[in-house]
């Protein structure tokens, strides 16, 4: 898929302002304390138009849709051109201009996936991923819930917990809590457990696990983890990352997971979520170093056996994205179009939330672990309005 052209053609022989892309790594909506992007030199695919003119803009999506039947292809080479922040003042703009709202109107001209995608673009990243996050609680989507609540910055989340509140007039974390709760009731039965077989003492062991699940999804929802500052962040561009890493916390924390697992019959799950749950990535990975030094086991093996379900599922994606987060959303969109069917709500989800973060990366990551490009297997799975918006997004 080819970059987009420095100029594209309207419907109606209107002219595109031209697109020039400027780097942003940064969610539009609001700068966090601290972005991996910064450090790792990530790179999205959508950047904001140089020369933004809204009302040609909102002009355009008009022509686009006069008449019998929409100009798709104009709708694409909008829409994907713009960053999150620029259709936000369009989706604005336009109901100020015409009396009615852009993101309906479009929604009427188109159907499917296609429509879907649409939307999404069009939707602030923390309303996507409060929606998002609200489907996955209905539907018990774990996967989507480690996905999104363990992968974003501390500004993120609290963006997202204020859409949620704000969307479904319900808080987050007492949903996460009302969601798993049940699981917790269990416990009140161990005393049971020598007296009962021990298919039912499993089958109330695989439950309870649910609970440390539960724990460190509203540890995460308190945006809390313990991410650089500004002035760390300079710290680790002029002196590199090891400059704002303690070493001594470090062996400390690590010493602490060894012996909450390995180094003892059961496991202490409050101490691997305490440390999971504040520590950023960077000293997380140092934290990961000294295990391996001290106790010659990697950490992913110790969560392995250690954990079951879903939260040594969720340790898991926490390991893959302190050390290397785009290889993660590269599995998360292999395992979407793998097989028989396509899992469409994670690949629009994943491709779209990443579009103006990493999509670069994710990208490179997916052609190294699977021998084939991202763009050749979306566009296997993938057909018609669709896959064009998809993969105009990739580009």
């Amino acid at each position: 898929i080819q970059s987009p052209a420095t100029q594209s053609n309207y419907a109606g022989g209107a002219t595109a302002p031209s697109y020039q892309p400027q780097q942003q790594t940064f969610y539009p909506e609001e700068q966090p304390s601290i972005s991996l992007a910064s450090l790792e030199q990530y790179r999205g695919t959508i950047f904001p138009v140089s020369n933004f003119n809204i009302d040609a803009d909102c002009q355009a999506f008009v022509q686009a849709m006069k008449g019998a039947g929409t100009n798709e292809k104009a709708l694409i080479d909008i829409i994907v051109n713009r960053s999150n922040a620029q259709r936000q003042q369009i989706k604005h703009q336009y109901k100020s201009m015409y009396g009615t709202d852009l993101v309906k109107q479009i929604s009427g001209e188109t159907s499917g996936n296609f429509k879907e995608t649409i939307s999404a673009l069009f939707d602030t990243p923390a309303n996507f991923d409060a929606w998002s996050i609200h489907q996955a609680l209905t539907a018990s989507k774990e996967g989507t819930l480690r996905e999104i609540l363990l992968t974003r910055t501390n500004s993120e989340i609290r963006g997202i917990v204020e859409s949620y509140k704000r969307t479904f007039n319900k808080d987050l974390e007492k949903e996460i809590y009302v969601k798993f709760c049940l699981l917790e009731q269990i416990v009140k039965f161990e005393e049971l457990l020598n007296r009962i077989n021990e298919d039912l003492e499993k089958e109330i062991s695989k439950h309870v696990r649910g609970t440390d699940f539960k724990r460190i999804l509203i540890s995460a929802v308190q945006a809390n983890r313990d991410e650089l500052s500004p002035q760390q962040i300079q710290q680790a561009r002029q002196m590199g990352i090891e400059s704002v890493i303690d070493r001594n916390r470090a062996r400390q924390d690590a010493d602490a997971l060894y012996k909450a697992g390995a180094g003892k019959i059961g496991t202490d799950e409050k101490t691997f979520n305490a440390i999971f749950a504040q520590r950023n990535y960077y000293q997380l990975r140092a934290i990961f170093e000294e295990y391996q030094k001290k106790h010659h086991t990697d950490i992913a093996k110790v969560i392995q056996s250690e954990f079951s379900g879903d939260i040594k599922d969720a340790y898991l994606v926490l390991i893959t994205c302190i050390r290397d987060r785009p290889s993660f959303f590269a599995e998360r969109i292999h395992k979407a179009v793998v097989g028989l069917g396509t899992n469409d709500s994670t690949l629009i989800r994943v491709i779209v939330t990443r579009s103006e973060i990493d999509l670069v990366q994710i990208k490179e990551r997916y052609q190294q672990m699977y021998k084939h490009s991202l763009t050749q297997d979306v566009s296997g799975d993938t057909s018609g309005d669709y896959k064009r918006i998809l993969l105009s997004i990739i580009k």
